[in-house]
């Protein structure tokens, strides 16, 4: 692995985690006070959750980066997530522009090349060209990701990147840690 291989996974872990982290119920706030040590057990949980969306987060990534994914199979995933109509259009383009670009990041980016040849390669590749690459209208590319972290958008597409995967894998990936 590249010395700067793990930038990508830090970077998606701060985004998600940052996201479940700021949900209702995640932080905790004690003024100290004599009365503050009743409230050391809401402290210790709300830290035991921290942990559990680690640990959950960090297995999920193993499971991916354990999972082979081999040239037949990356080319079988572009053709569920970018699928090329027949006939000659715009549609076409586009879709023959994102499969590139895609592929591209597969083998050369460094987001995302030194996990090509796994699962966790394919999400990198699909959350690294929506993130950095896709086409963005009616807004800034910052605001769009951000609307996106806030509105679970990021989850959907891990699911939905997810699922896809699975299909053309024709096995669960995430079976028992989703």
């Amino acid at each position: 692995m590249r010395p700067n291989s793990r930038k990508p996974l830090d970077e998606h872990r701060g985004i998600t985690m940052a996201a479940g982290l700021a949900e209702r119920g995640q932080q905790v706030k004690i003024k100290h006070s004599k009365h503050s040590k009743l409230r050391l057990n809401e402290a210790r949980d709300a830290l035991n959750i921290v942990h559990q969306v680690a640990d959950d987060f960090a297995e999920q990534v193993k499971r991916f980066c354990e999972t082979s994914v081999s040239d037949r199979q990356w080319a079988a995933f572009l053709d569920e997530f970018a699928p090329v109509p027949d006939e000659r259009s715009r549609s076409r383009s586009l879709a023959e522009n994102k499969r590139q670009a895609l592929d591209r990041m597969w083998r050369y980016d460094d987001r995302v090349s030194p996990w090509a040849g796994s699962g966790w390669g394919v999400m990198q590749a699909v959350n690294t060209f929506v993130h950095h690459e896709q086409t963005v209208r009616g807004a800034s590319r910052a605001e769009r990701n951000a609307l996106r972290t806030v509105t679970g958008g990021v989850d959907d597409l891990d699911r939905e990147t997810s699922r896809m995967l699975e299909k053309v894998l024709h096995r669960p990936v995430l079976s028992s840690a989703a």
